[in-house]
């Protein structure tokens, strides 16, 4: 028999892997505190090394999710302005358009104000375009991965055993 605290902890963490495929919603977070629900409202069975490891894998979820495009735009040679100003871009056509407001608010906005940069040729601006926007698709991935393991960890280490 599954008790309140411990089918909220799951919820919260099968709605951590549903919301990593949802730009704006922090899976990590939701993780977190379905891990922490459970380690503080449940009866007990988990230990402190395994709260511990959850919280990693959660911070580098949430640092994974923040940050993913920025850090593959900047590893390419965009700005750090101009990859916020595409994140805040591509949020906002999210509302909009949807999951592909998202990618063209990222592209768009990476292609447009590197291109006006005075160093940039056509080409430049849009591999970094590209890469920016690829990096937050590969980050959106690695957000599902890391949700799901901890999901599965969750009921594995904690349910399971």
């Amino acid at each position: 028999m599954i008790d309140t605290v411990t089918a909220v902890a799951l919820a919260l963490l099968v709605a951590a892997v549903v919301a990593s495929a949802v730009p704006g919603v922090p899976s990590g977070l939701l993780a977190l505190a379905g891990v922490y629900a459970e380690y503080v409202f449940g009866p007990g069975r988990m230990g402190v090394w395994l709260l511990l490891s959850f919280t990693l894998v959660g911070i580098l979820t949430i640092v994974v999710d923040l940050f993913g495009g920025a850090i593959a735009g900047r590893a390419r040679g965009a700005s750090t302005r101009t990859t916020l100003l595409a994140a805040v871009a591509g949020l906002a056509l999210f509302f909009v358009f949807g999951p592909l407001g998202v990618l063209l608010g990222m592209f768009g906005t990476v292609f447009a104000l590197e291109i006006r940069r005075a160093d940039r040729e056509f080409e430049q601006a849009w591999e970094n375009a590209l890469w920016a926007t690829v990096g937050m698709l590969a980050s959106g991935v690695a957000v599902f991965l890391l949700s799901a393991s901890m999901l599965a960890g969750y009921v594995v280490f904690v349910l399971w055993l």
